[in-house]
């Protein structure tokens, strides 16, 4: 996973190079999930690689950006069958989850003022999730990925021409499968802040 990550940071750090009118951002997550029978407790554990290629003489930007976010929820004694059939476990137990989307964009941009730049836009890619539910001395791992799409709405917060703040909230919704949970998807509310570098 760690490779993934710094492929990808490279690969979004190369683009810059060679384009014209780019914003590159890194930005703190939290995410809220929005499974609520499932897990419930905010991640603050989360981040952003955000680049994007602004086309000239119009509102609009493509680019890509890459997410991570942790959760981890202990859930009391209860009775869930195991995937197999093969019979039911009772326990209490804590549930960890790592996601990681990788999404292509593309944004439109609203009238804007000196400072403030608004937009709305979606992301649509894939989301891998690693999956570990600790239950007695047993442990159930599931890692897959899946396909994700998150609409959000946000500003671009401009300190000068070369740097400002961006800000956002999203809605993300992922095919990522938990079977022992009897889960086909994997939703939650995100919002994330920090700096965006302007290249020309």
């Amino acid at each position: 996973m760690k490779k993934l990550i710094i492929t990808s940071v490279l690969f979004l750090s190369g683009i810059v190079i060679f384009a014209q009118t780019n914003l590159l951002a890194g930005t703190w997550n939290i995410n809220f999930p929005a499974n609520t029978d499932y897990l419930t407790k905010t991640s603050f554990s989360g981040g952003k690689i955000d680049y994007r290629h602004f086309i000239k003489h119009s509102n609009y930007s493509y680019g890509f950006a890459l997410d991570w976010a942790s959760y981890e929820q202990y859930f009391p004694r209860q009775t869930f069958q195991k995937p197999d059939g093969n019979g039911a476990v009772t326990s209490d137990f804590v549930a960890q989850v790592y996601q990681v989307p990788i999404v292509a964009t593309f944004h439109y941009y609203f009238k804007e003022s000196k400072m403030v730049k608004p937009f709305a836009g979606i992301g649509l890619g894939a989301s891998y999730m690693e999956q570990s539910l600790y239950y007695n001395v047993y442990v159930s791992d599931e890692n897959n990925w899946g396909f994700v799409a998150r609409p959000e709405l946000g500003a671009l917060i401009k300190f000068d021409e070369s740097w400002g703040a961006l800000i956002g909230a999203n809605y993300s919704i992922a095919t990522n499968k938990t079977e022992l949970l009897n889960k086909s998807s994997f939703s939650s509310f995100g919002f994330n802040i920090g700096l965006a570098v302007l290249i020309e």
